[in-house]
């Protein structure tokens, strides 16, 4: 066994005492970065919630968007067929006018038939005439 002198003995003393004060001073360190880690851990799961309620918010206002644009169109297509109903109520009234005139114009017809023939006739006649 190997004997140590009184200034080695002191100064293993003194290199233990000072390991001990700096181990000492770093348990506080410690603590305040394992608080520290703590404080990280629940600002994340904060971060988490927050995040999670703007995605509900984002899906929400897509989902609103989404039936905007469905009652958007489907006006649209409501105004669509209004204006179609009345274009083929406009047509049906068109033909019911027309079929109304058609006799009295093919009367007219007729009689102006009748009196170019007679004009032709008569113009025939001139040229015997002569």
């Amino acid at each position: 066994m190997e004997t140590k002198s009184r200034y080695e003995v002191i100064s293993d003393l003194e290199k233990q005492k000072r390991a001990l004060i700096l181990e000492k001073s770093g348990l506080d360190f410690e603590v305040e970065t394992k608080k520290r880690e703590v404080l990280n851990l629940k600002r994340s799961k904060d971060d988490l919630s927050k995040e999670k309620a703007i995605f509900e918010l984002n899906q929400q206002n897509a989902v609103d968007d989404l039936a905007r644009k469905k009652r958007d169109y489907e006006l649209r297509l409501c105004n669509s067929e209004d204006s179609l109903d009345r274009q083929i109520v406009d047509a049906e009234e068109d033909i019911k006018n027309f079929t109304a005139t058609v006799e009295k114009r093919k009367n007219t017809i007729d009689e102006l038939i009748k009196s170019v023939t007679e004009s032709l006739e008569r113009f025939s006649q001139l040229q015997k005439d002569k």
